[in-house]
């Protein structure tokens, strides 16, 4: 399963590197933020309990992306976040089993659009897809989705804070859902269902101008003096007799 997880990355940047060639910008984010806790409803059995949900415990996640511009105020974006958090499992007559430690990670690409409101501030927006996988007792992978909406303020030409509010689910259409443990690695309960995970999310932006920028100097002209000096005044012509 970590094998796919890699190929699949590798293949991503590969993807995006061609894309990077052409790129009049490329920005590096690093951020992190707080995700909210979810429930869904599941249906299993197990040692003659009951289970009707799931819950996944609110935590910090941590991440990174990269973009690319492919037209002013378009972008494409690859992107990873990690979550370290708590799941529990309600089972018949109100009892909650767990904590069950888990991870979960996302890997994915999509389109980012972005609305400048002024030289400093300018707001963002986008889709993304690819994969979510979570770790625990058992590894579950499925396609997922996320959506996000924002806003960027430049601090300078190159450096920026991002803050903003996202959300990451897997698909239901593709058995979405992530598999959790109850009591060790030979004995679980298979739950298949669609998990949103919203959360609040901030970070540093940095922006890599390749066409030059703004601060490129400007060739001077040809019909400069090459010395910066003023040329002296012609002599006054010679009286006449």
């Amino acid at each position: 399963m970590r094998l796919k997880h890699r190929t699949l990355l590798i293949v991503l940047a590969a993807n995006l590197s061609i894309v990077g060639l052409q790129a009049q910008n490329v920005r590096l984010n690093f951020f992190g933020g707080y995700t909210f806790q979810d429930r869904f409803p599941i249906g299993g059995s197990y040692l003659g309990y009951t289970y009707n949900e799931a819950r996944i415990a609110e935590g910090q996640h941590y991440g990174g992306s990269i973009e690319f511009d492919v037209r002013p105020n378009k972008a494409v974006e690859l992107l990873y976040q990690t979550q370290s958090t708590q799941g529990y499992l309600q089972g018949s007559g109100f009892n909650e089993f767990g904590p069950y430690d888990i991870s979960l990670h996302y890997i994915m690409i999509g389109g980012l659009g972005r609305l400048p409101f002024s030289d400093a501030v300018s707001g963002y927006g986008g889709l993304n897809m690819g994969c979510g996988w979570m770790t625990g007792d058992h590894n579950a992978t499925k396609f997922a989705w996320g959506g996000k909406l924002g806003l960027q303020i430049n601090l300078s030409s190159t450096v920026g804070i991002k803050a903003g509010a996202q959300l990451l689910s897997p698909v239901q259409g593709f058995g979405g859902g992530f598999y959790f443990g109850t009591g060790g690695a030979s004995a679980g309960v298979s739950t298949y269902s669609t998990i949103y995970q919203f959360a609040f999310t901030g970070g540093l932006c940095f922006t890599f101008d390749r066409s030059g920028g703004p601060s490129a100097q400007r060739a001077p002209s040809s019909s400069a003096p090459s010395t910066g000096t003023v040329p002296p005044p012609p002599p006054p012509p010679a009286p006449r007799r």
